[in-house]
């Protein structure tokens, strides 16, 4: 289980970032930009759900497909939770507390950002995407899971930390 202090870390890079995702059509995940989770958590506190991804891993698309276009999965996520999307190839720069997380270069064209590197490891502290994190509306750890997650694995987990029906998109 992650400590506070990284969930902290983790709302500050989803702030930090501040990239935006196309618009998604009814009955799709909308994915928030990390501004708009900012705005919307000072506003209505929410549990928030973080899939950390990047854009060559065929786990992380095939969940997409799969997971994330499941309708109950879908209907509540919208309802119950803020949604957001993170790139693990991001190469934007993260100031955070005095400390700044960069993107770290594994060859000439592919690397990591430092921050994702922190959260994206499994159990053995290796860096697994895709990986789903579930924070809570005080933005503390309540799940991560490593890995592709099927969405009976992910309703039940919603349905932990949000219980209750999941409203219209």
């Amino acid at each position: 289980m992650l400590l506070p202090l990284r969930a902290f870390l983790l709302l500050s890079l989803l702030l930090a970032l501040g990239g935006s995702r196309p618009p998604h059509p009814a009955g799709a995940v909308r994915w928030l930009t990390p501004q708009a989770l900012a705005d919307s958590m000072r506003v209505r506190p929410r549990p928030v759900l973080v899939n950390i991804y990047t854009p060559s891993c065929r786990y992380c698309k095939l969940q997409d497909l799969t997971t994330f276009r499941d309708k109950d999965v879908v209907s509540r996520l919208n309802a119950r939770f803020y949604a957001v999307a993170l790139n693990a190839e991001s190469r934007e720069p993260i100031r955070l507390g005095g400390h700044t997380f960069t993107f770290q270069a594994t060859g000439p064209d592919n690397g990591v950002h430092g921050l994702a590197l922190a959260l994206a490891r499994d159990e053995h502290g290796q860096v697994v995407y895709p990986t789903v994190v579930l924070l809570d509306e005080k933005l503390e750890v309540r799940g991560r899971w490593p890995g592709l997650i099927k969405a009976g694995q992910l309703r039940a987990a919603l349905n932990k930390l949000a219980p209750g029906p999941a409203a219209a998109p």
